[in-house]
């Protein structure tokens, strides 16, 4: 049998600190988000394993290099939407990709296609070029998707590149006005003669104020 609850066990259940939403909420997305792009890559590779290891169907050939176009596209967009998601899988995406591609071209041989170095080159060219591709646009897309990321601190969104350089000139300048001023203030006290100056300007200032007393009249000689 469940005993009674005592209200001060409530209000300090009640008073404890729950985690933030905003920020629950983006790691959340954030993991969907990386788990997303994981995926697609990885479909992505099944599909491109489909096309490149099946024999070709009799009929007209293609023209003559246009296959390496179709090696170049499909392993840039092999390796975008991994790479994209988290830039941090950049460094054995392209290892892991190029060595996918290698042994798609030596197994060619055995479904009855050519095994060619400019196919592998093409590959190579592909995966580096979607690589490229999505660390350019890693941040902007993220943004888009996921929404500005919040400080775990504050759970206050994240300002951008922009904003954080427009703050740091904005308190530079506060600074340099504030040693500016100090320093002309210290340059105003320091000078020779600056306090002797300001004496004389008071005794000029006391003298002009202060009535100007009559002298008595002089006596004459011929007062007895």
């Amino acid at each position: 049998m469940e005993q009674p609850r005592e209200p001060g066990e409530r209000s300090a259940r009640s008073d404890a600190p729950r985690p933030p939403r905003l920020v629950v909420s983006f790691v959340d997305r954030n993991w969907l988000w990386s788990r997303a792009g994981l995926a697609l890559s990885l479909f992505l590779a099944v599909v491109i394993a489909g096309f490149t290891l099946t024999p070709l169907p009799p009929g007209p050939r293609a023209p003559v290099g246009l296959d390496k176009v179709y090696y170049f596209l499909a392993f840039a967009v092999l390796v975008f939407p991994v790479v994209v998601t988290d830039t941090r899988r950049w460094a054995w995406v392209v290892p892991v990709a190029i060595v996918y591609g290698g042994l798609t071209e030596l197994l060619q041989p055995y479904v009855g296609r050519n095994a060619e170095w400019l196919d592998f080159g093409a590959m190579v060219s592909g995966v580096l070029a979607g690589a490229a591709l999505a660390e350019i646009l890693h941040n902007r897309l993220r943004r888009s998707v996921l929404g500005p990321e919040p400080d775990l601190r504050t759970n206050r969104p994240l300002l951008s590149e922009e904003e954080r350089m427009e703050i740091m000139r904005a308190e530079l300048m506060d600074e340099l006005r504030a040693v500016l001023r100090e320093e002309l203030n210290a340059a105003q006290h320091g000078l020779p003669g600056a306090g002797r100056n300001d004496e004389e300007a008071a005794q000029d200032s006391d003298k002009s104020t202060t009535p100007h007393r009559l002298h008595p009249p002089r006596r004459s000689g011929t007062e007895g």
